[in-house]
């Protein structure tokens, strides 16, 4: 692995990486950590950040959901969605302090990047600006699910860091699916090439956090993010350097699982176990480690 020194080389000369990151919605501590430490690799960096998660009316997006899940179904997702709102303010709190997001924000204004702004992800905007962009890597750093129009656009690689094991794990919310569901080996990151699948790339690397008894979900997230990140940044000097990473070697008896959003039961046992403080799995895994 070569040093920084190896990277600081101006744009058009080898080992200057083109980087487009993308992100949804306000640059909270998790997206400011990432672009913070995506941009020390000295690349030229784009962010560009919608201004909406997605263009679909709350309207369609229901009629959509029941008819993919069923009327009890969605209605429980809608009821969990209002207990999760309130619980994720709480986490983004804690991982703000976490993070040391004032040191972060501080950083970001005094920095000299400015985000490009397009209307969602997927839009039209966003590919027309990728176009003239002409990235290298694009990184999903936060935002739904990229279409192949706009992460077929990367001229190297398209990566998302997904908070889970995949292919354990696949889908949202998966290091809580963990807690409520007892698997210790869903909890962690993976750093993968995007394809048209959900979570179902290339992993080009793949962690695990340390568990301690009083975990909780926040804690676990932050210190995931903390490796995720780390390890898109090596991913990143070996693109720079014109050579490919070697992907990750899953194991043959690996059985890949998907979930969704939660819906009010899911909340509800969350909450019982506290987040994970209380999950008796977590507890001995921490206590075995």
């Amino acid at each position: 692995m070569s040093s920084l020194v190896d990277l600081n080389k101006t744009e058009g000369q080898p080992g200057c990486l083109k980087v487009a990151a993308l992100v949804s919605g306000r640059l909270g501590a998790q997206e400011l950590w990432a672009i913070k430490n995506i941009s020390a690799v000295r690349c030229r960096l784009y962010v560009i950040r919608a201004t909406q998660a997605t263009a679909v009316s709350k309207y369609i997006r229901a009629h959509r959901l029941i008819k993919e899940y069923g009327l009890l179904r969605t209605a429980s997702r809608w009821l969990g969605g209002l207990i999760g709102s309130r619980v994720a303010a709480k986490n983004r709190k804690m991982l703000d302090e976490l993070f040391d997001v004032g040191a972060l924000e501080d950083w970001w204004n005094h920095s000299d990047i400015r985000p490009h702004n397009v209307p969602t992800l997927n839009h039209p905007d966003s590919r027309s600006l990728l176009e003239e962009l002409a990235p290298d890597i694009i990184i999903r750093v936060s935002g739904g699910i990229l279409k192949p129009h706009i992460f077929s656009l990367a001229k190297i690689a398209a990566l998302n860091i997904h908070h889970g094991q995949a292919p354990l794990i696949r889908g949202m919310w998966s290091i809580p699916w963990g807690i409520i569901e007892g698997r210790p080996d869903w909890i962690g990151a993976t750093v993968h090439m995007i394809d048209e699948g959900i979570d179902t790339g290339t992993i080009l690397w793949r962690g695990a956090p340390q568990l301690s008894p009083g975990d909780a979900y926040a804690d676990l997230l932050f210190r995931t993010h903390l490796e995720a990140v780390s390890a898109l940044v090596q991913i990143l000097k070996i693109y720079a350097l014109d050579e490919t990473p070697r992907p990750w070697t899953c194991l043959p008896q690996e059985i890949s699982a998907y979930r969704s959003a939660p819906g009010l039961w899911e909340w509800i046992k969350f909450l019982r176990l506290d987040q994970g403080r209380r999950a008796q799995v977590l507890i001995r895994k921490g206590i075995k480690c």
